[in-house]
């Protein structure tokens, strides 16, 4: 049995080292997300200056890295992602929900700049 899949399936948190710098940017999603469309992240990130590289993907808040957006089905507070939007196989099958991300991108660009 694959340890990490383990991990996952509990819903346990692997220990980090405060050693190792983390990424200053962190993407929320759910344990069950089918992130597969690394393209449409990709543009997402693009258009807010981010480069995937520059992200951690995980499913809760972790100290320190900014959250650039939360995909999450269930959102936590505080609320401190750019970006807020529904779980990302919504957003791709949605046209509303394309529509109020974009919106939320051009706030965010426009209070940047």
């Amino acid at each position: 049995m694959d340890k990490a899949a383990y991990l996952d399936a509990m819903n346990i948190t692997r220990w980090r080292s405060a050693d190792k710098p983390g990424k200053p940017y962190l993407v929320l999603h759910d344990v069950d997300a089918d992130l597969s469309e690394q393209g449409f992240i990709e543009q997402v990130l693009a258009l807010l200056d981010v480069l995937p590289e520059q992200c951690d993907f995980d499913c809760e808040l972790l100290k320190g890295p900014q959250v650039v957006w939360d995909m999450r089905k269930v959102k936590m507070r505080p609320r401190v992602a750019w970006l807020v939007s529904a779980p990302l196989s919504e957003v791709i099958q949605s046209a509303d929900e394309k529509r109020q991300l974009w919106q939320q991108i051009c706030q965010h660009r426009n209070k940047v700049a």
